[in-house]
């Protein structure tokens, strides 16, 4: 008895079944949570869908549910039968798919999703079916979205196809703003056109063509269609306009849970070649724009157009009306003080006998401004600078402005999204890569309408998907 005790004989097969059942087991089971987790991840897919669908028709008018557009929506992306689930109409204890939605406050649609995921090897160890449920919310976002359009003279020329670049921007800019003609009792927008001068002349200030608000899909389509190209490329004016009187909301003190998303849409063929300044003028001052100008009536600040470029300027009161008067010649800098009866400038020419005679003279105040300093060897009352001297600084800060100007909107608090577009072999790349909010942000299209049209219905649905999150 004792020997047939000690005999381990056949004890290592026993021991193996043993543990191939075990081992069997945990195949099974990384087997079927392999697909469960695959059933898992595409219901959860699927809800998040849903979830944004029905968010993004709250305020559709023609629209009378979103609840069914985002039940529908989940069973689009995740039909019965999908991944081995149960098939055939949804029905309690059958495990078929199903999606239900409901309203939240309005503005949020929410949505849970429900399957049961069919067990394989796990129906060895009693495992009929497995519950696989997942749930998503969306919320519709108001958006304030301001178009930044450019109309310098550069415009007027050919984009192909018989159409000029003016005419090929206002086809897809009036493209852009239907996009969002369903939601313009909520969204807002506006827009700034800019050449020399920017947006519109409105209670003594400059404010944008359309002051942002809702309901201004129309007024915004019409005063696009209305715009002519003429003129230089002040990129610097636009963008800072687009945050004061008619531009975006200050929302400083508005929690982040209820901030609204805004969103810059900037185009430009060119670099910027005009810029906005105070200036003293026989010892008043005015607020002035200095503009490029070249041989053939335009200049896009190349080191190439410097031959053929100079500078001149436009200048109006502070406490005035918008009559420009020209012919201020603002490479003639010294202190802007009085240019007739007592001298009281400090620019002037000495004759043989040491006469002085007094000249016109600006100030700009740009000059004593830290941010834009002048070449080494030049002081901001400086009786006369160099063109070639000018120039350079002169394009180098209108670019500089902009960009400047541009980051103070991207930064915090106001976190706006800056969209910019411009045509391959036109612009500077690099430049427009800076202005934008990087990569995603930055549209070069080949220069035709079709193209150009492409590129705004691009960002236009891209904008609409992030009224949701």
């Amino acid at each position: 008895m004792k020997k047939i005790v000690d005999n381990e004989k056949g004890a290592f097969v026993v021991i193996f079944a043993i543990f191939l059942l075990v081992l069997l087991g945990f195949v099974a089971l990384g087997i079927e949570g392999g697909r469960w987790y695959l059933v898992k991840s595409e219901l959860s897919k699927s809800v998040d869908a849903a979830a944004l669908a029905g968010a993004n028709n709250i305020s559709n008018p023609y629209v009378s549910d979103p609840t069914d557009v985002a039940e529908d929506f989940g069973k689009v992306n995740f039909r019965s039968g999908f991944l081995g689930t149960p098939s055939g109409e949804p029905r309690p204890g059958t495990g078929v798919v199903s999606f239900s939605a409901t309203k939240v406050d309005n503005n949020k649609i929410s949505v849970t999703g429900t399957v049961n995921a069919t067990p394989v090897l796990a129906q060895l160890f009693g495992v009929s079916q497995i519950p696989i449920s997942s749930s998503g919310i969306a919320r519709k976002n108001k958006v304030e979205i301001m178009l930044i359009l450019d109309r310098s003279g550069s415009m007027s020329s050919s984009a192909g196809g018989g159409l000029t670049k003016m005419q090929a921007l206002k086809a897809a800019a009036s493209s852009f703003v239907e996009f969002f003609r369903e939601t313009q009792d909520e969204d807002k927008i506006g827009l700034i056109s800019f050449a020399t001068t920017t947006g519109v002349w409105r209670n003594n200030r400059i404010e944008p063509d359309v002051t942002l608000n809702i309901n201004t899909v129309d007024a915004v389509k019409a005063r696009i269609n209305g715009l002519n190209a003429n003129g230089a490329t002040n990129t610097e004016e636009a963008i800072d306009i687009s945050d004061g009187p008619g531009g975006f909301t200050d929302q400083t003190n508005v929690p982040g849970d209820q901030r609204v998303q805004q969103y810059v849409v900037f185009f430009s063929d060119g670099m910027p070649t005009a810029v906005t300044d105070r200036f003293k003028y026989n010892n008043t001052d005015y607020v002035g724009i200095v503009y490029g100008v070249g041989s053939s009536g335009r200049a896009n600040c190349r080191p190439s157009d410097y031959s053929s470029m100079s500078v001149n300027s436009q200048l109006h009161q502070l406490t005035g009306t918008n009559n420009f008067f020209s012919g201020v010649n603002p490479d003639t800098t010294g202190d802007g003080n009085r240019t007739s009866g007592t001298p009281q400038t400090a620019c002037f020419t000495t004759d043989w006998r040491g006469r002085r005679t007094y000249y016109a003279n600006t100030m700009w105040y740009m000059f004593g401004n830290a941010s834009y300093p002048l070449p080494s060897g030049y002081s901001p009352i400086q009786c006369g600078i160099p063109m070639n001297v000018l120039l350079p600084y002169f394009c180098r800060t209108a670019k500089q402005m902009a960009l400047d100007n541009a980051q103070m909107l991207k930064s915090t608090p106001k976190n706006v999204k800056i969209y910019a577009i411009g045509p391959r072999g036109e612009v500077d790349e690099d430049f427009l890569g800076a202005l934008s909010s990087g990569p995603g942000y930055s549209f070069i299209y080949d220069g035709t309408p079709q193209a150009l049209k492409d590129t705004f219905e691009k960002i236009a649905k891209e904008i609409r998907l992030r009224l949701v999150q």
